[in-house]
């Protein structure tokens, strides 16, 4: 399995070639959900596609290329991907958009690769065995294992840039918050790095948006729990929507706010 995550490293950073050569286009088109769809996204998705075909038998349920539920809700494994994650972040041109690439067994991830190419920045976990950060280098053995624990007491809430919601504010200032806005991925890669520690989702994702990411911060320590099970968010569901959840940092756990949400009483405006 380490050889499979070597590839897949490989794979995401050939992918980040292709979208960097797309970047400060800021042409796009609408997708039915009213998501914007750009020329990156569809070549990172071809290649990334291509790679995965390559190295496994596995099957791939793609952002742009849904496989059926027929199709994939037997699978042992499946790669869930999202090949351009945090378009409106691309467009904008803030360099906050990444390429997850997940997979899952039994419905759950236990590899994920997050790769924020104009940071040349990436993490990357595989179960059992650590979550790691590569900055400004593509040899692997450069990687450095990351935690999910800060150092300081203050903590710190990470809100969606181009996603927040009333409930979102009103969560950072009950529990007096000091928040700070990134995009894609990068908000729960964030966590697991130590540099920041809750991140409260009251809106709209999608199963590749998060896969990736999840076995990161699950191996660096934190947690994302759905908020209405308190459970491990499932994955390869027939309906690919998530519910809504809140990443924890390991420092976290089982402290005020956690505790607040495992005994429900963090209650949501109907908006």
């Amino acid at each position: 399995m380490k050889d499979l995550l070597n590839n897949v490293i490989n794979i995401a950073f050939r992918a980040g070639e292709i979208v960097l050569k797309y970047y400060g286009d800021t042409s796009f088109i609408k997708k039915d959900d009213d998501s914007p769809l750009t020329k990156a996204d569809i070549e990172s998705n071809r290649i990334i596609t291509h790679n995965l075909q390559a190295i496994s038998s596995f099957k791939i349920n793609s952002e742009e290329d849904i496989l059926d539920y027929s199709k994939r809700k037997n699978e042992e494994y499946l790669w869930l991907i999202d090949p351009l994650d945090g378009t409106k972040d691309f467009i904008s041109k803030n360099n906050e958009w990444t390429i997850n690439i997940a997979l899952l067994k039994h419905n759950i991830p236990i590899l994920g690769v997050v790769y924020a190419p104009a940071l040349k920045k990436m993490y990357f976990a595989l179960e059992k065995n650590g979550a790691y950060v590569l900055e400004d280098s593509n040899i692997i053995d450069n990687a450095i294992r990351i935690y999910s624990q800060k150092d300081t007491t203050a903590i710190i809430a990470l809100d969606s840039r181009f996603h927040s919601t009333k409930n979102v504010d009103n969560f950072i200032k009950k529990y007096k918050l000091i928040k700070q806005t990134l995009g894609s991925s990068l908000k729960i890669c964030s966590i697991a790095e130590g540099k920041a520690d809750i991140y409260p989702r009251f809106n709209g994702t999608k199963e590749w948006d998060i896969a990736a990411s999840d076995i990161i911060l699950r191996e660096s320590g934190g947690i994302i729990l759905d908020f209405n099970t308190k459970k491990q968010l499932l994955y390869n569901k027939q309906d690919v929507k998530n519910n809504y959840f809140i990443a924890f940092s390991k420092s976290q756990i089982n402290k005020e706010i956690y505790n607040d949400f495992m005994e429900d009483k963090i209650i949501l405006e109907r908006l």
